[in-house]
């Protein structure tokens, strides 16, 4: 595969009629943003210093939010199928309101409220249905909603069959039979409900992981990890991108009615150069960045407060304290993220390295995980000083990590490698081109996700798809569990033949019908695209992955 330029910042975007009207409508609005910033924020953003996410939805909405179902649809007399329904509605409503993603954090439980006395085979077919409903581009006219559902802890009757309905609608696949790209399902790990040999709903992990075998999905969330462990686990969850919503300034953990409402990344790499390799200027810069990117998020809520948009959260009532009419006082439960990407590209840049094996990159470790601790520190500062949730995201960074990397390789990198390559690493991650196995890289990653509470992800890459071997994915998600890893994932090539339906790994063509009408799926940044949408960055780094089992 060459290394081509593709003109998206989105994998999860649709060449139809209405993206090109809206990518158009964006640039403008970015353009009239971009005028009303302070301007040291629009210069770092310029320069790509730092990328303010959702640019265009600067000054009219909030980022993401965290539900329960009844949030959305209520607790009135239903069917299970009424409800199902409702929800299909009512997610296509909201997501059109937001510029972010839609997570339900408690979804057996709360769908359990709604089931009579259906089969499981009747459920399955009824969320069938709905996942081919998140399939179609209803977000904007050309992307898919982003939702995500959360489940696994419930342990009654109920909530298990509809948990178990959960992972057969996804197994069965659209009308082909094919993988559905959305939603994100994400397991909940509870060592007492679900993990332990003999926990309630530990057949029910069992099966999650069979699933994840086959599809890629579900991810893992920890709830016993550092960051979670003192939260109702009812009450937590994840953004299939990884963001994390839990603690609050103004109530209990919990990330339900709640979301992110903005994120800033810092690009550390561009740091790293500008300093030429003097570890202690790297640091002043990087809280000098950082301090940047606050200021950008205070601008952004205030002005988001001040011109009285969000209005929709209020009437609505989905946002914790929004029955007020107050909207700063039902924005203050909200978070402001601030994101990082190229860790490792950058200390490759101070240290003059180019990391060619693990064991190279161990002795500076150490030093990595200071860098994070003094970032988790100064944004812990700044939720002190300005009593707003600040958080330090571990940035998935789709749209930024090529975006970053073009820039200063033709303005400041001249050449080298970090930024030659077309892409940075994802956040904390180990470089996708080092050669591992699944222990190496989730003990090298495991210490640092107790340093990011706005979110944070890591992935496990096979050579090929393990289906059928839920053996070697339950080995894969309980070390990286008992690693302190926050949220998890298990990558492996996922493709499927649009002519005859074969699904497996695909050279070139189908083994089966030998066309060449390949639809290849992959994670991008936490949930599933096809590959041929990837943005420029992101196809550069896919190209480098190694695989930690072969």
């Amino acid at each position: 595969m060459k290394k081509e330029l593709y003109f998206r910042n989105l994998a999860n975007s649709g060449k139809n009629a209405s993206n090109s009207i809206v990518k158009a409508g964006e640039e403008s609005e970015k353009r009239r943003v971009l005028e009303m910033i302070p301007k040291r924020c629009r210069n770092a953003h310029d320069c790509r210093l730092i990328h303010i996410h959702d640019l265009e939805f600067y000054d009219i909405t909030y980022n993401c939010i965290g539900l329960n179902v009844a949030d959305l649809i209520g607790f009135g007399l239903m069917s299970f199928k009424g409800a199902v329904r409702k929800i299909s509605r009512k997610i296509t409503e909201l997501t059109n309101m937001q510029s972010g993603g839609i997570g339900f954090l408690d979804f057996d439980t709360d769908m359990a409220f709604y089931v009579k006395d259906e089969t499981i085979e009747e459920l399955s077919l009824e969320f069938r249905d709905l996942f081919l409903d998140l399939n179609t581009f209803s977000r904007k006219g050309c992307e898919k909603p982003y939702v995500t559902f959360n489940f696994g802890i419930g342990d009654f009757d109920n909530a298990r069959k509809v948990s178990y309905a959960i992972l057969r609608a996804y197994e069965m696949g659209d009308e082909d039979g094919k993988p559905f790209v959305f939603p994100n399902l994400v397991f909940k790990l509870k060592q007492s409900v679900n993990v332990k040999t003999g926990s309630p709903n530990y057949d029910l992990y069992l099966h999650s992981l069979e699933s994840t075998s086959k599809r890629m999905v579900p991810t893992y969330f920890n709830c016993d990890s550092q960051i979670n462990i003192d939260a109702n686990p009812k009450k937590i969850g994840i953004m299939g991108c990884r963001t994390r919503v839990v603690d609050n300034l103004y109530g209990d953990k919990s990330g339900i009615k709640r979301g992110n409402i903005a994120c800033v990344t810092i690009n550390l790499v561009q740091i790293a150069y500008k300093t030429k390799g003097n570890l202690d200027e790297f640091r002043k810069q990087i809280i000098s960045t950082l301090e940047d990117a606050r200021d950008s998020l205070i601008h952004r809520y205030n002005t988001l407060i001040e011109n009285g948009r969000c209005e929709d959260i209020i009437k609505l009532n989905i946002y914790k304290d929004s029955e007020s009419k107050d909207i700063k006082l039902t924005l203050r439960n909200g978070t402001l993220s601030i994101g990082f990407i190229g860790l490792w590209d950058a200390l490759a840049v101070v240290y003059k390295k180019e990391w060619g094996s693990i064991l190279e990159m161990k002795p500076y470790l150490e030093n990595a995980v200071d860098i994070v601790k003094m970032m988790k520190k100064q944004v812990d500062d700044y939720k002190n000083n300005t009593k707003l949730n600040f958080s330090l995201l571990a940035s998935a960074a789709e749209g930024v990590t090529g975006r970053f990397a073009e820039y200063d390789l033709n303005n400041i990198g001249h050449g080298a490698l970090a930024a030659k390559k077309g892409y940075y690493t994802n956040s904390f991650h180990l470089p996708v081109n080092i050669n591992a196995d699944y222990i190496e890289k989730i003990q090298f990653e495991g210490i640092f996700h107790c340093l990011c509470n706005g979110g944070s992800i890591t992935y496990i890459e096979l050579e090929e798809s393990p289906a059928g071997n839920t053996e070697a994915i339950k080995e894969i998600v309980e070390y990286a569990y008992n690693n302190d890893c926050n949220y998890i994932g298990v990558n492996f090539p996922l493709d499927d033949c649009q002519d005859c339906g074969y699904i497996g790994k695909i050279s070139k063509k189908c083994p089966c019908c030998k066309n060449d009408n390949i639809r290849r799926l992959r994670r991008v940044s936490g949930y599933l695209a096809e590959v041929d949408r990837f943005v420029d960055g992101k196809r550069f780094e896919l190209i480098d992955r190694v695989a930690h089992i072969k």
